[in-house]
C-alpha cells in the first residue's frame, strides 16, 4: 500500500487544564493529613515536573535531590533514565512529605510502606476533579482529568510562557523524537492569539 493510499489517522491536540483548574484541584486536598500531604506532591510533581504517573510510582528516596530540585527518573518509557527539575513549589511540596514519609524504598509509598500504585492516582485525579468541577472537553463529552493531563499542561505552559525552548522541553519530558515534543506548539499559542487581537481594522 502506497503511503498516499492509507488511511489518514486522527491528529488530536494534548489536552490541558488551565492554571485555575489546576488550582482547584489542588485545593481539594486536606493537606493536614500524611495522605494528603503525600497526594499534594505527587500532584505537583506531575504538574511542576512533567513526570509520567509510572514515573512518580518509581521514584526512590535518592532520586528526588530536594537541595538542588533535581529529579532522576530511572528506566522511564522507552527504558531510559534521564534528569528534569523541580521549581520551588514543587521542591518544598516534596520536602514537607521527606519529613513525615514512612521509611520505604519508594518515595512516594503508602502508609503500608508498599509502592504507589498508578490507579490510585488516576482515581485520586478523577475524583479531585469531580469534587473541583474540573474537566476536560474531550470532543462532544466532559471527562474527568486524568494524571497524565498535568504533563501535558507543564509542558504547554512551558512553551507558551517562552520560559525554555523546544529541545529543552524535549529533555525535560524525555521524548526520544522531538516531534512528539513540537505538538505543544500548537495547543495554545498565546503570542500568535494575542497579534490576531490586535488586528487594525
Amino acid at each position: 500500500m502506497t503511503e498516499a493510499k492509507k488511511k489518514r489517522q486522527p491528529q488530536k491536540l494534548p489536552k490541558i487544564i488551565d492554571k485555575e483548574g489546576v488550582q482547584s484541584m489542588l485545593d481539594q486536598i486536606n493537606r493536614k493529613c500524611t495522605t494528603g500531604c503525600r497526594n499534594y506532591a505527587i500532584l505537583l510533581v506531575m504538574y511542576r515536573a512533567g513526570l509520567r504517573v509510572g514515573e512518580v510510582c518509581s521514584l526512590t528516596p535518592r532520586d528526588v535531590n530536594l537541595e538542588t530540585g533535581t529529579i532522576y527518573v530511572q528506566q522511564g518509557k522507552g527504558k531510559k533514565d534521564r534528569y528534569t527539575y523541580m521549581d520551588e513549589i514543587a521542591t518544598e511540596a516534596c520536602r514537607e512529605w521527606a519529613e513525615i514519609r514512612p521509611d520505604s524504598k519508594h518515595f512516594f509509598t503508602t502508609l503500608k510502606c508498599t509502592k504507589m500504585d498508578p490507579r490510585y492516582i488516576r482515581d485520586l485525579c478523577y475524583r479531585l476533579s469531580r469534587k473541583a468541577g474540573v474537566f476536560i472537553q474531550d470532543g462532544a463529552e466532559l471527562k474527568p482529568v486524568s494524571p497524565h493531563k498535568f504533563r501535558h499542561t507543564f509542558a504547554t505552559e512551558l512553551i507558551n510562557e517562552n520560559e525554555l525552548n523546544i529541545r529543552e522541553i524535549q529533555t525535560l519530558l524525555g521524548h526520544a523524537s522531538i516531534n512528539t515534543t513540537m505538538v505543544y506548539t500548537h495547543v495554545c499559542n498565546e503570542g500568535l492569539a494575542a497579534k490576531i487581537r490586535s488586528r487594525a481594522m
